[in-house]
């Protein structure tokens, strides 16, 4: 080989040389750029998981506090509830911190930090929680519960709101159940004003009025739907026994266990497109021929005469093997009481009597009572560590953490232009005797504060006298602004017949309840039987489910994920650190 032929081989080598080179450190390039994204990745996936990881253990803590405390008020949820940190399996850089805190919307809200490598790699989460309480967990799950019957003449409304997330006008629904418990008792609603919510009777269900029910009704005995137009119910029927229906218009669907009859003029529309308008497991009788029939069949014939099966409303039955006396759901008294009554009655031994007449002013903070007598202050020391219910103290004074004041009197009464005012926290009196408003009387239930009335006398309000709340629904320890618990046993043991509207759960189960006023009732009642007339209706407050008086929950409170909720990073970084200084 010529030197010229030696030196164009040396040269096309190290051209193949020099582009090997290239491809080689090229190579090596993009693997170091691939190699650093995917420990960038790595990092960022590690943060991630710590992030959740804060969130789920922060969701632990929460669930934990609800098991061990109940149904808490938010702000209360979050004071008995540490924040939670932590370190991560994969070494002592990986940490988490998450913040727990209430949102502008009255939601939990937990803001998550995760770290990896001194914070080289970060992520921010942030979930969005709410508090479902343990439904039966308070003795007031519905607007209306009488135990042995319930008759509505009234043309007030019947519905709900929710006092915790806003007023009436604001927060107004359709959750105004009206329910009995014993065996068969019936609901009369005989009067002009709407229902909008569930009625359920163990007993007959007879809808006489001319306003509708806007919701679902269920009955263990029948259903008897008066002569009359328009819409009488917007729901479903469920019926283990007859179903009668003389006039007006069913929105939804029949199920009937027993006979069914269809006058003239009456429909069922079936307006969710269910298989059948109507089932029924006995004998029909449907007179009009053109309205009672499904795309061309009539009611009579045999594919619509089909026993539904419809599951019977549970009864409150003492010789029942699986009787449970303190589910309210089953029970007319699941406090029982008579017996915390009693044992409240041996734990006091001196009793004071008022009657607060005109000009005279009565004042209760949660130690002492002041009073006006005479031109002298008569002061009445609050009796402590007296407990109704066992699963949690009552109140809470301030500067103590277990004692409970209650004011024991054997009679109150306001008459003339009396006025009785409660400041200073959550107020107990026990009166072993009758409570009375009359006249032009008034009683102011400050802000912040609360008045709980144990009574075993009557209690009656009169129509001229005026409770005012100035802040309705619960206080931030989670006691109704006004309750009322009686062991009265007689007839009429709760009686309101004002003209101004009344913020109020009562709970009366072995006494008749009567409301006769023009005014409204806010809250919830339960009553041994409950009679409403005049302008007076309910407007249920389901704020009160989170009260916790001793009632047995069928299912335990607990917190739902709502969704997650975008904050910059600098915020949730700012809110952590100063979580963790604090």
């Amino acid at each position: 080989m010529s030197k010229k032929q030696q030196g164009f081989t040396l040269i096309t080598v190290l051209i193949l040389t020099g582009m090997a080179s290239v491809v080689v450190l090229s190579s090596l390039r993009e693997n170091i750029v691939q190699e650093r994204l995917s420990g960038n990745f790595q990092k960022k996936l590690n943060s991630r998981l710590l992030a959740e990881k804060g969130v789920f253990e922060q969701a632990k803590l929460l669930q934990q506090t609800l098991n061990r405390e109940g149904v808490l008020a938010i702000d209360e949820l979050i004071d008995k509830t540490g924040n939670a940190s932590g370190v991560g399996v994969i070494g002592d850089d990986a940490k988490f911190t998450a913040l727990l805190s209430k949102n502008l919307d009255g939601e939990l809200e937990i803001a998550s930090l995760g770290q990896r490598y001194a914070g080289d790699a970060q992520s921010n989460l942030v979930a969005r929680f709410s508090v479902q309480g343990g439904k039966g967990s308070s003795a007031f799950t519905n607007a209306m519960v009488g135990c042995k019957g319930v008759n509505l003449s009234g043309s007030g409304t019947i519905d709900s709101y929710d006092s915790s997330q806003g007023s009436y006008e604001e927060t107004k629904s359709s959750d105004g159940d009206v329910s009995t418990i014993d065996g068969d008792s019936d609901v009369v609603l005989s009067g002009h004003s709407p229902i909008k919510g569930d009625v359920k009777a163990t007993g007959v269900i007879y809808l006489n009025g001319s306003s509708p029910i806007i919701g679902n009704i269920r009955s263990n005995t029948g259903v008897n739907i008066s002569s009359g137009s328009g819409l009488r119910i917007d729901g479903n029927v469920y019926t283990r026994g007859f179903y009668i229906h003389k006039g007006g218009r069913v929105s939804g669907v029949v199920r009937a266990n027993g006979d069914a009859s269809m006058q003239w003029s009456t429909y069922i529309d079936n307006t969710q497109g269910e298989r059948l308008d109507i089932m029924y497991g006995g004998t029909g009788n449907f007179k009009d021929t053109y309205n009672n029939q499904q795309d061309g069949v009539h009611y009579s014939n045999r594919k619509f005469n089909v026993n539904p099966n419809v599951e019977p409303i549970t009864v409150a039955d003492p010789s029942a093997p699986d009787y449970d006396p303190t589910n309210p759901d089953t029970s007319c008294d699941p406090l029982i009481i008579p017996e915390k009554m009693a044992k409240l009655h041996s734990d006091i031994d001196s009793y004071h009597s008022l009657s607060i007449g005109a000009t005279q002013q009565f004042k209760l903070t949660n130690e002492k009572g002041f009073f006006s007598q005479n031109g002298s202050q008569v002061i009445l020391p609050g009796l402590s560590d007296v407990f109704l219910f066992d699963t949690k103290i009552q109140n809470q004074p301030h500067g103590s953490t277990s004692k409970e004041y209650v004011f024991a009197l054997d009679k109150l009464k306001l008459t003339s232009d009396g006025k009785m005012e409660v400041s200073g926290g959550d107020v107990i009196l026990f009166i072993d005797g009758d409570f009375s408003m009359e006249g032009d009387t008034r009683l102011t239930i400050k802000k912040d504060s609360s008045l709980t009335i144990l009574i075993t006398g009557k209690i009656n309000i009169g129509a001229g006298a005026s409770v005012i709340t100035e802040q309705e629904g619960l206080t931030t320890s989670g006691h109704p602004s006004l309750s009322f618990y009686s062991s009265f046993t007689g007839v009429n043991g709760v009686q309101f017949s004002g003209a101004a509207n009344l913020y109020a759960a009562i709970y009366a189960p072995l006494t008749t309840v009567k409301l006769s006023g023009s005014g409204e009732l806010f809250g919830s009642v339960r009553g041994s039987t409950i009679t409403a007339s005049g302008g007076s209706g309910a407007h249920y407050d389901a704020g009160l489910l989170k009260v916790q008086n001793g009632g047995k929950p069928s299912t335990p409170a607990r917190i739902v994920f709502l969704g997650w909720r975008y904050k910059t990073p600098e915020t949730i970084q700012q809110d952590n650190e100063g979580a963790l200084t604090n």
